[in-house]
Order: C-alpha cells, then sequence, then structure tokens
C-alpha cells in the first residue's frame, strides 16, 4: 500500500531538548559537575546576542547550538525566494564564495521546487546590520548579556561566575586536598579578586565547593618543597601568604563569604578580613597553629582579639580551641548562622539584596569602615610572614610539621 497516494499522515514525535538550567547551590555541588556546568556555560551564546545576529550570518558551532537550544526561532536562518529556481538563479547561489552547492543545484534541475533557504548576500547583510545598528543607541542589557557569557570560565583550583551585579568565587581545589590552599591556588583568587576590582562587580561572593571550606596551609606541598632548600623556600611560601593576605587588605569592594563547612587555619583567620561573613549551622572554626608548628597568619594576630576579645583569641591561636559556627558568631567572627537545608538560598537572597545598592555607596562606606586599621592590618601581615619565614627555615619547625603529620596519618 503507497501511503503517499493514501493520504494517511505519520506524526513522528520530535525528540526533546533538554534544557539547560543554571545551578545556584555551590555548597553540594561536586568538581565534575562544576565542570561540565561551566562548559556549558561556554558553549552557550546568550538569547540576546542570538536573537539579533544578522539575516544569513553564518554562527559557529556553540551559538548555533544556543541558538536551538536556548529560544525558537522568530525568523528563517537566511531569507526566502519567492520565484521558483532556475538554473541562472542556482548558478548565482554560492556559498562563501566557493562554488555552488550540490543540493542547490539538484532542486534546480527540477526546475518546479521552492527552495525555503538561501546562502547568499552574507556579506551585504552584515553590511546592513552594522549600518543600521550605529543609527541605534548602545542596549546596555546586550553587553552584561555578552559579559555574563564570555566570564563563565574555570580556574584549574577555584571556579569563578560573573553574575547580576556580583562575582562568585568558589574553592574547589584540584592541586590540594579539602580546598587547601598552596602559592597556585592563592594566586588564582588573587586573580579573581583583581577581575572583580576592575569590572562593574559591586562585590565578590567567596565560598567553596563540597563540605568543607577551606583547610588552610597545604602543609605537604610546603613540605616537599622545603626539604629541597629550606631558606629558600621558606621565603617564597611566607612571600606567597603575605601578597594573598595584602590582596584582602586592599581589596576596595565588600567580601561577602558563606561558609559551608570547616575552616581551618589561614582558612579561618582570614575571615576577619571580610565585610559579612555568614555560615552554614554545620560549619566550625579552628586556628590550631601551636599544633602545626607554626604561628598566626592571616593578620589574625591582631584581628583575633579585636574582634573577640584577648582571652578567646589566644585560646584559639595558642590552644586551637575549635568554634562552632553558634559560637563564632557569638564571639563576632561571624555574622549570621543559617540552617543546612536552606543556606545557599539565605545567603542568595541577601546577595541579591546588597547588589541593589549604589556601588559607590558601599565602597565608601567599606572605606571608612577598613581605612582606619588599614595599615595596622598591613603591619601586622609583614610581621606574621617574617615569623613564619623564621620558623620554616628552621629545622624545629621542619620537626614539628613532620609530626603533626604524622599524627594524622597515624589517626586516620
Amino acid at each position: 500500500m503507497d501511503l503517499a497516494k493514501s493520504g494517511i499522515k505519520i506524526l513522528v514525535p520530535k525528540s526533546p531538548i533538554k534544557s539547560r538550567t543554571a545551578v545556584d547551590d555551590f555548597q553540594n555541588e561536586s568538581p565534575d559537575k562544576l565542570d561540565h556546568i561551566e562548559q556549558d556555560q561556554e558553549d552557550t551564546v546568550a538569547p540576546e546576542v542570538a536573537a539579533e545576529k544578522p539575516v544569513g550570518a553564518l554562527l559557529g558551532p556553540g551559538a548555533e547550538r544556543a541558538r536551538m537550544g536556548s529560544r525558537p526561532r522568530i525568523h528563517p536562518l537566511v531569507p526566502q525566494l519567492p520565484v521558483p529556481v532556475t538554473a541562472t538563479i542556482a548558478s548565482a547561489l554560492t556559498i562563501n564564495g566557493k562554488g555552488t552547492s550540490t543540493f542547490i543545484e539538484a532542486l534546480a534541475a527540477n526546475g518546479t521546487t521552492n527552495i525555503q533557504t538561501s546562502v547568499t548576500g552574507v556579506t551585504a547583510s552584515k553590511r546592513r546590520f552594522i549600518d543600521d545598528r550605529r543609527d541605534q543607541p548602545f542596549d546596555k542589557r546586550l553587553r552584561f548579556s555578552v559579559r555574563q557569557t564570555e566570564s563563565a570560565y574555570r580556574y584549574r583550583d577555584i571556579v569563578v561566575r560573573k553574575q547580576d551585579g556580583f562575582t562568585h568565587v568558589l574553592l574547589s581545589t584540584k592541586s590540594s586536598d579539602n580546598n587547601s590552599l598552596n602559592p597556585e591556588v592563592m594566586k588564582e583568587v588573587q586573580s579573581a579578586l583583581n577581575t572583580a576590582a576592575a569590572d562593574d562587580s559591586k562585590l565578590v561572593l567567596l565560598s567553596a565547593v563540597g563540605s568543607v571550606f577551606c583547610c588552610g596551609l597545604d602543609f605537604i606541598y610546603f613540605i616537599r618543597r622545603l626539604t629541597d632548600d629550606r631558606k629558600r623556600e621558606s621565603t617564597k611560601m611566607a612571600e606567597a601568604i603575605r601578597n594573598f593576605v595584602n590582596t584582602f587588605i586592599q581589596f576596595k569592594k565588600p567580601i561577602i563569604v558563606a561558609v559551608n563547612g570547616p575552616a581551618i587555619g589561614l582558612g579561618a583567620s582570614i575571615l576577619s578580613l571580610c565585610d559579612v561573613v555568614w555560615a552554614n549551622e554545620k560549619a566550625w572554626f579552628q586556628t590550631p597553629y601551636t599544633t602545626f608548628g607554626q604561628s598566626p597568619d592571616g593578620c589574625s594576630s591582631l584581628t583575633f582579639p579585636r574582634i573577640m576579645g584577648l582571652a578567646s583569641a589566644n585560646e584559639m591561636l595558642f590552644s586551637g580551641r575549635k568554634l562552632t559556627a553558634q559560637e563564632a558568631c557569638a564571639k563576632g567572627l561571624v555574622s549570621q548562622v543559617f540552617w543546612p537545608g536552606t543556606f545557599t538560598q539565605e545567603v542568595m537572597v541577601r546577595i541579591k539584596e546588597l547588589v541593589t545598592c549604589n556601588s559607590v555607596v558601599l565602597e565608601e562606606s567599606k572605606a571608612l569602615v577598613r581605612n582606619i586599621m588599614k595599615v595596622d592590618l598591613e603591619q601586622a601581615n609583614d610581621k606574621e610572614c617574617e615569623a613564619l619565614k623564621k620558623i620554616w627555615g628552621s629545622a624545629q619547625g621542619m620537626d614539628s610539621m613532620l609530626k603533626y603529620l604524622q599524627r594524622k596519618i597515624d589517626e586516620f
């Protein structure tokens, strides 16, 4: 039976296209999942950009996927020809000036088929599009859409997301365990902060991927290098910490921290240099420097006594007392504590409220609060790094770190 002659139509369902959704929950994301998300963002072109492509323009693979997957087409890819195609017209239809399409030649041989798409006039269409755009006011939303797409990239040890009004920096270290800090990680964080300082971000949100916020310095990384040339490597490591901490001290825009899990050592002391700290109920804070075999860092020798009082600060810095999230909030190290199940939502609601404020007001307000103690912080940072350099360059300091790592191995 000939189905074409019988008039029976067979309806074939279209395969569903999975929509891409942005993932806002940063505390439980795995690094592999974030890699996939960031790759999707790199391949996706903002809808505003796709919609304003000139008629007949050639699109790259990423742009074509975004156009097909993110919104329905408003118009055909290229103009329609209102007349039947003849051999003369078909011979004039060229693709990028490289000859006639065999598909068009086959249709031209028929002589009665109307072609729905054409690839002629690409250069002329681009010219007309550019000329028309020159006479129109520039749309700032288009610029933001392009920047948002271009800024969704991934470093090796951190994830950076440029969002509406702020930059989101997430620790997701691959060169160390539990988001520990080594010179490579610190340089990437510094680079992200320097970029955010120069762009139109009103603030920076700092958080981490996984169940741990930051375990402080990566001692395994340090010990491997200290065994080669103790004096030289201890100087390099101290300078890396000095530059890292100074970046936080000198950053003019507000830094908001969302602590989703344990913050240890430098991961805890750096919080006192940030402007607002929100913590998950499951987070805890500890600076067991004497156990590590080192002295305080991150300006904690200055900021902790000012924040929580001398007695509580000494208890944390000398004996390594562990503070729960509620205890840290009561002592002034943390601003607010949120329930784990709604932690991300609570953070993002407050971030969106902050970005509605004027950027100049935010920067000037921070300057009034921070500039009074800026010089003191820089001096404290210098003194702490000199002390670390001295300890790491000594045999006793090296022995203390090795004993600490051995105890951890035995406990494991």
